[in-house]
């Protein structure tokens, strides 16, 4: 030893320090933070459960076999899987008083609502086949953006050539051949290209807030879409959220705010659900819409009946 110093660590050292370092931290806090959320959620555990048996309701109506077996239902049936499978996340996340990561799911939500409503405006079977024949410009996408980066040096021969086989690249481009009219020519980011090409200028791919007003959901995208892009993208205006006194926090948060991304979540997913159910003619006519109504209602009410509402 000089200098008084010790011996630096080795790695093994430094785990088995670290390690019991953070078990000691477990020990002492673990037991007081599981009870910290439970007391803190517990006013608003009947709206969560409310979430959470609306998303039952979702997997009730496809286990009632609302999709018909047809293959040009995929791109409905796609759009809905991803409809309560957001609204489950929501729920875990405000559950945990995680409401910006409940945000995030929040503005995934509404673009699913956004294209079914796309959807089914208007030439319903036309959208359906070009929302999901996309997914075969998206593989070709992919393909030449791997492509430029073996081309860059930046990525091996080996390892593309491990993900793309001679027979894979064949299929992309052979079924891409076959669509790729339907989408913008150069720049094939948006499936909608075709739907309105001689409403954009130079026919470029339509913006989420153009596809919005043709759909008379401008409001909607500038409140809620707008806002939602702060979490997604990590802007400084979160500061609010991650601190306490100006001090960093990664304690969850539970504020009103559980409430308001909880009661657009049930108001996106109703909408979805009762535009799907009347498209398809499942069960007794208004029968699903009327439960939805009713159950929507009766969900906003515990909203609006708490002291944090």
């Amino acid at each position: 030893m000089l200098g008084g110093r010790l011996p630096p660590l080795n790695d093994k050292e430094i785990l088995k320090r670290y390690d019991r370092a953070l078990q000691d931290y477990a020990n002492k806090i673990i037991s007081g933070f599981q009870n910290c959320l439970g007391n803190q959620r517990r006013s608003s555990q009947p709206f969560l459960n409310g979430l959470f048996h609306f998303y039952l309701f979702c997997s009730y109506l496809v286990d009632s076999n609302l999709f018909p077996n047809d293959e040009k239902y995929t791109s409905l049936k796609i759009l809905y899987a991803k409809s309560p499978l957001a609204l489950f996340g929501i729920y875990n996340c405000l559950q945990n008083g995680l409401v910006t990561e409940g945000a995030i799911l929040l503005r995934s939500l509404f673009e699913t609502y956004f294209n079914v409503k796309l959807i089914l405006k208007n030439d319903i079977e036309e959208r359906l086949k070009l929302f999901d024949e996309f997914r075969f410009v998206e593989q070709w996408n992919n393909l030449q953006a791997n492509k430029k980066l073996l081309k860059n040096s930046k990525l091996s021969k080996d390892t593309f050539d491990k993900t793309f086989t001679p027979s894979l690249v064949k299929e992309i481009e052979e079924k891409y051949s076959l669509v790729k009219s339907n989408y913008h020519p150069n720049l094939s980011h948006h499936w909608a290209w075709k739907i309105f090409k001689n409403e954009t200028k130079d026919q470029r791919n339509p913006s989420i807030a153009f596809i919005a007003d043709k759909l008379d959901l401008g409001s909607d995208y500038v409140k809620v879409y707008g806002t939602l892009s702060i979490p997604v993208h990590n802007s400084a205006s979160l500061l609010n959220m991650v601190s306490t006194r100006n001090v960093i926090s990664l304690v969850p948060n539970f504020s009103p705010l559980i409430y308001h991304v909880g009661c657009l979540a049930i108001g996106y997913i109703t909408s979805i659900i009762e535009d799907v159910v009347r498209y398809l003619g499942f069960g007794e006519p208004d029968e699903g819409s009327t439960y939805v109504s009713a159950y929507t209602l009766a969900v906003h009410k515990l909203c609006n009946n708490d002291d944090n509402g």
